[in-house]
């Protein structure tokens, strides 16, 4: 059997939104295959040859790290240096409570040095916060999360008035993903309806903003609350998370890192209300999906309480569905989903939870070990993460990911066909071909599992081929999946 991944493009060119964002601050001008969120080129400069005063620096700071996590911090500081980071900060929570933190550089460039309490941009570790809020309404009875949505009441395609809660926090829902650059013109509700759905509800794990957007939209609907006072009131006040909000002003006011394009002393600081207004277009509808900004340790309380019966805010049935790891995602061997992490499999039979954020300027990493009462946390006000730090990190647990072989090319050659009737094809020396994307003869590379990159430039984009017993049944990137219809 195939199994099969899908992440945004390895290397610089991570995200749409950096390209988005670079391009807003006239530093390049990129051009993009139609319909590619992945594609683009970097406006990032290259780390500088001499990075080894800014390590030294970094370590001497964190030379009374305890000897289980000097590794760490080896990886913490060398990455953060060779990258000419501007500001990064982690912490460390093992048996169930925090055991050490470490920050380096500045919250904005030229500026004061990250602290301990400084808040960045986390991304999609959002998207946790969401389905524990979503989870936390359910249990007072004012949302049911296996219910048809309201908010998709009048969607032209009778599948999508089906399409619950919990397939939006699943990633199920077949929705197409939807950007705040896909809607210039019109409300993001009627955009994502004009859009055909990619697959039919519940058949397929693939990501979509567009669904957390709607859980949140459906969360200030049966609260009456706005979604950032709703955070507020249900999460982070009853946990004392004193330096997490979704309120950009308060944040602010908290002295939080500004986002940075580029590297070192060239790199353009974005405040958050810049950053707002630029990355995300100032489109509140993305908060839910994407905009809180939270310090490295109240990201770690959070996760510990969340399970702590002492101090979750959820009933023991929330608490365990929170954490169900019940689908597979075919991201990774293995790989499933829950409603607000993705699990994978430990050498104990335990789970390791993983959830990343990439919003061009700032990149975030949360992984959560429950049974080892185990939690990391990494974050940086630039668009590189930390991976050499991760990976650190979670040999603590003894887990390192290998990535899978490809399959024999006959598995994924074959006609793919779109929502709309357009088709892909995928030849056996693996060249792609879409003529409605302007895709013409693109070669395939593996970069692990069953997912695969661009090698033409100035595209960037993942291709990742999903689960069938012989043959893959879809493709998939961050902006369409297509289904396997005919051919080898």
């Amino acid at each position: 059997m195939l199994s099969s991944g899908m992440r945004r493009a390895a290397g610089p060119a991570r995200s749409s939104r950096r390209v988005a964002l670079a391009c807003a601050l006239a530093a390049c001008t990129p051009p993009a295959p139609k319909d590619s969120h992945d594609c683009g080129p970097t406006c990032e400069q290259p780390a500088p040859k001499d990075s080894l005063p800014a390590r030294d620096a970094c370590l001497a700071a964190h030379a009374d790290a305890p000897a289980r996590y000097s590794k760490i911090v080896r990886a913490f500081c060398s990455e953060h240096a060779h990258l000419a980071g501007v500001g990064a900060a982690l912490a460390i929570a093992e048996h169930g409570a925090l055991q050490y933190t470490a920050e380096t550089g500045l919250r904005c460039a030229g500026g004061q040095p990250v602290t301990r309490d400084t808040p960045f941009r986390i991304g999609s570790l959002t998207k946790l916060l969401t389905a524990a809020l979503a989870l936390d309404v359910a249990d007072d009875a004012l949302l049911d999360l296996d219910a048809p949505l309201l908010e998709l009441a009048d969607h032209p395609d009778p599948r999508a008035r089906t399409i619950s809660p919990r397939q939006l926090l699943r990633h199920t829902s077949g929705l197409p993903d939807l950007a705040p650059h896909d809607t210039p013109h019109a409300p993001w509700r009627t955009t994502l309806a004009a859009r055909p759905l990619w697959t039919a509800p519940g058949a397929l794990w693939s990501y979509s903003n567009a669904g957390h957007a709607l859980v949140g939209a459906a969360l200030e609907r049966v609260t009456n609350t706005p979604y950032t006072d709703l955070l507020t009131t249900r999460i982070t006040a009853p946990l004392h998370l004193a330096h997490t909000t979704a309120d950009r002003d308060a944040a602010i006011r908290d002295d939080a890192a500004c986002g940075h394009l580029g590297r070192g002393p060239t790199a353009t600081p974005l405040d958050i209300i810049k950053d707002f207004e630029l990355g995300a277009r100032a489109a509140t509808w993305t908060t839910p999906a994407g905009g809180v900004l939270a310090s490295a340790s109240d990201l770690v309380d959070l996760v510990l309480a969340l399970q702590d019966p002492a101090r979750s805010p959820l009933s023991p049935p929330a608490r365990a569905a929170l954490l169900a790891p019940d689908l597979e995602t075919h991201e990774h061997p293995g790989e499933r989903a829950a409603l607000g992490l993705r699990a994978r499999p430990l050498p104990t039979g335990d789970h390791l939870y993983r959830l990343t954020g990439h919003t061009g300027d700032f990149t975030a990493d949360l992984s959560f070990a429950p049974a080892h009462g185990f939690v990391f946390v990494a974050l940086t006000n630039t668009g590189d993460p930390l991976r050499a730090t991760l990976a650190a990190a979670h040999d603590l647990l003894g887990h390192r990911q290998t990535p899978a072989p490809p399959a024999p090319s006959t598995a994924y050659a074959g006609t793919y066909t779109l929502p709309d009737g357009a088709t892909i094809t995928v030849s056996p020396a693996l060249t792609l071909t879409a003529p409605s994307l302007q895709l013409q003869n693109i070669q395939l590379l593996h970069t692990g599992d069953h997912r695969f990159h661009s090698t033409t430039p100035p595209l960037a984009l993942t291709f990742a081929f999903t689960a069938g017993p012989a043959h893959a049944t879809h493709l998939r990137t961050r902006t369409f999946v297509a289904t396997h219809t005919s051919g080898r």
